[in-house]
């Protein structure tokens, strides 16, 4: 599933921005000290860093350049000790977004992890036989529609690896196969194409006599 973390780089918010958002995580993390119990920054440093930032603040409407200078390393300081407390906070939370929320921090989802494991079998194989001779008709149910799933006949012992004949690679949850002998009982079976071509279970077998 998605995880979600804390902002901790916040040189894309403007001057008036940053000081609501540093009040707010010292509100939050205040508020929610059980949950953030031994924070890096304490939050009485950060509730002084927000009152020097925002006194800066005001004094750059001078546009004096003492009181520019002033604001850039008020800023600076409370971008990094904001930085310090995000990176506490993503290990706190490990991803829970209830968590990250209490800490009064923006936050972003990241996506879900590639999941490069096996696909699981499809299932429901049923067959059923085609407008013309020689072809049936597969029809399955896999996890994803969009997947690519091989497909095989047999014609011999079901049990028999080598007995297996390989059809094709095809998209969806149904085939059309055609070219197979009349009267004979053909065996079908089917599985799905994973991430990185790691090859699922195979379905459970399904056979019928190809008219």
């Amino acid at each position: 599933m998605n995880r979600t973390k804390a902002i901790i780089d916040f040189t894309n918010y403007t001057a008036a921005q940053l000081g609501p958002i540093a009040q707010t995580i010292h509100e939050k993390m205040t508020e929610n000290a059980a949950t953030f119990a031994s924070p890096p920054i304490p939050m009485t440093e950060l509730r002084t860093l927000v009152i020097d930032y925002d006194e800066k603040l005001v004094a750059r409407t001078s546009r004096a350049s003492a009181a520019v200078i002033a604001l850039r390393e008020a800023r600076r300081a409370i971008e990094e000790a904001l930085r310090v407390l995000g990176q506490y906070v993503i290990g706190v939370a490990k991803g829970d977004p209830t968590i990250v929320e209490r800490s009064g921090f923006p936050f972003y989802r990241t996506a879900h992890a590639p999941d490069y494991s096996p696909p699981v079998a499809p299932a429901n194989l049923r067959l059923r036989h085609g407008d013309v001779t020689g072809a049936i008709l597969a029809r399955y149910k896999v996890k994803r529609q969009k997947s690519a799933n091989e497909v095989q006949t047999c014609t011999g012992d079901p049990n028999v690896e080598v007995d297996w004949i390989k059809r094709g690679m095809f998209r969806g949850g149904r085939v059309n196969l055609s070219d197979l002998p009349p009267g004979e009982v053909v065996w079908v079976r089917v599985r799905t194409v994973g991430l990185k071509a790691v090859m699922g279970a195979w379905s459970d077998p399904a056979q019928i006599r190809v008219r």
